[in-house]
């Protein structure tokens, strides 16, 4: 008797799905324009918008990344001053002058 009834609710289960879908299948339909070249046209405006806040986008973007560019450049140039110095300073303490190297030899 139980098996009876998991098949009668498979089965008003699986009817339900059908008729659900005849349903929608059906307002879908009726509430479909018929007018295919109009709802082109609006498809194509709304890409249009769309494709220009993307062009507004990138170039925000590439603005952005020249700017952070240029930032990186003015960066590298005055940390390699910095670190061209420190060589500098480093030679001079390592490296014995001429007097020096003078003083040594007499």
């Amino acid at each position: 008797m139980d098996s009876n009834r998991t098949e009668f609710s498979f089965a008003a289960l699986a009817l339900a799905f059908v008729i659900g879908g005849l349903i929608g299948a059906g307002l879908g339909f009726l509430f479909c324009s018929s007018n295919k070249k109009g709802n082109t046209g609006k498809n194509k405006g709304a890409r249009g918008g769309a494709r220009g806040k993307l062009r507004d986008a990138f170039e925000t973007i590439r603005e952005e990344a020249k700017e952070l560019a240029e930032a990186g450049k003015e960066k590298f140039s005055e940390v390699r001053g910095k670190v061209q110095e420190s060589i500098g300073r480093i030679k001079k303490k390592v490296s014995p002058t001429k007097e020096e190297e003078e003083a040594k030899e007499a």
